[in-house]
């Protein structure tokens, strides 16, 4: 095609086709980060510490290239929490929810070549939901003054939910520990995978305010299905983030 002899390119068809499920994925990250932006303000700063403390890094499966990011995500908090605070203990969580290898054992398999000290490793290898990591989580930690939890913040907030809500159960101490979220709010860092991971929280959270039914593989389903946007989706986070950071 030429206008007055120049050419002159014709947009391709596939931008006008992608623009809605680029203006669906800004609105999906904006409410996103309004949400972990909420639940960081409602955890508040993090507080000076005293005595001793762990770290518990909560599971998920690493059965796709995103999921296993997200791993690696968790695993930086928790590492990154450890050193800032000191702590003496890093527990790792959840089992064989998807496939025979545990979410725990891949979990500190990723801590292990980032150079965590073996001698701070605690497996617990049995729990298939958030509730569980956190009940076989705790009798781990009886004892610690303080523990933080890594995983993404409103699910590290629901866990926190469940842990003070045991209350006492199970530990011998009688005393639960103060509980702390390692991820803290930074606008637009890892968008791609706090979005997809939001999501994930509030279907869960909007179940569980309905009384239905709740199978242990719940979790992982949801969580198997939204971290794995489509490429329109993955690029238009992936350009928000770089221009973010440019900034």
């Amino acid at each position: 095609m030429s206008i007055l002899g120049a050419p002159v390119r014709r947009a391709p068809g596939g931008v006008v086709a992608a623009l809605p499920a680029a203006l669906l994925a800004a609105a999906a990250v904006a409410a996103s980060e309004l949400s972990c932006w909420a639940a960081s303000r409602r955890a508040g700063p993090p507080p000076p510490l005293a005595g001793r403390g762990a770290v518990v890094v909560l599971g998920l499966p690493g059965s796709n290239p995103v999921l296993r990011a997200m791993q690696r995500w968790r695993v930086e908090q928790g590492l990154a929490a450890q050193r800032a605070y000191g702590c003496d203990r890093v527990v790792f969580t959840g089992g064989p929810t998807v496939g025979e290898r545990s979410e725990a054992s891949e979990l500190a398999a990723i801590a292990l070549r980032a150079g965590l000290d073996p001698a701070l490793v605690v497996l617990e290898e049995r729990a298939r939901t958030t509730r569980e990591n956190v009940t076989r989580s705790a009798p781990l930690v009886d004892g610690y003054d303080f523990v933080v939890l890594a995983s993404h913040v409103l699910h590290a907030e629901r866990a926190r939910t469940f842990w003070y809500g045991m209350g006492a159960a199970g530990l011998a101490t009688g005393s639960p520990p103060r509980l702390l979220l390692a991820d803290r709010y930074r606008p637009l860092d890892r968008a791609w995978l706090r979005t997809p991971a939001t999501f994930a929280e509030v279907l869960y959270r909007a179940q569980a305010r309905s009384g239905a039914s709740r199978p242990p593989a719940t979790e992982v389903a949801w969580s198997m299905f939204l971290y794995q946007p489509g490429p329109t989706v993955r690029r238009s986070l992936g350009r928000l983030a770089r221009r973010a950071r440019r900034r």
